[in-house]
């Protein structure tokens, strides 16, 4: 038995061929895409390596998220002392009562009013100052303001009335 041999096609137009030119636009696309460095906002809390990029307060009312403060007492005494947390959805108004920024690291003193949201086993209201320690972290390419620590300096909780139970909420 005779094998036959497969000979590669033979381009007859002085074009090339669609697959090769779309690969070739496509590596184009990714190595051209990274040399202008990263596309940075003023104000949103990220810069290139050499810079320092601004502790707004925009950065500031998103970085807060996911920070931990601990302990918060009652605000009538009573009750036990709870850590919380502080989520993207949960309502809050936030103003920078203080902020000092020295270098790669800055305090800033918060007033804080939040609430857990109306459908939370325990409903609570938040209110009062925090301070936090924040730090300018620098990644491979970008650096940005980090919450390093919380203190808790006059916030307190309340605890709020329980929403009533739904026939959907038995189940």
């Amino acid at each position: 038995m005779r094998m036959k041999a497969i000979s590669p096609p033979i381009i007859t137009s002085n074009r090339l061929p669609a697959y090769l030119v779309l690969s070739l636009l496509a590596l184009l696309l990714t190595f051209s895409a990274g040399c202008g460095g990263p596309a940075t906002t003023p104000g949103d809390g990220t810069a290139t390596s050499g810079e320092v990029p601004e502790l707004t307060d925009e950065v500031i009312h998103e970085r807060i998220n996911g920070a931990r403060v601990r302990p918060i007492p009652e605000e009538n005494g009573t009750g036990e002392a709870i850590s919380w947390s502080f989520y993207d959805q949960e309502p809050k108004e936030i103003t920078v009562v203080e902020k000092q920024v020295n270098g790669d690291h800055a305090t800033v003193v918060l007033d804080i009013k939040t609430q857990s949201s109306p459908r939370s086993r325990n409903p609570r209201f938040l209110a009062g100052q925090i301070r936090t320690v924040w730090e300018l972290q620098t990644g491979w390419v970008l650096r940005k303001w980090e919450i390093i620590n919380t203190e808790n300096i006059s916030m307190k909780y309340k605890n709020l009335p329980k929403p009533p139970a739904t026939p959907d909420s038995d189940r």
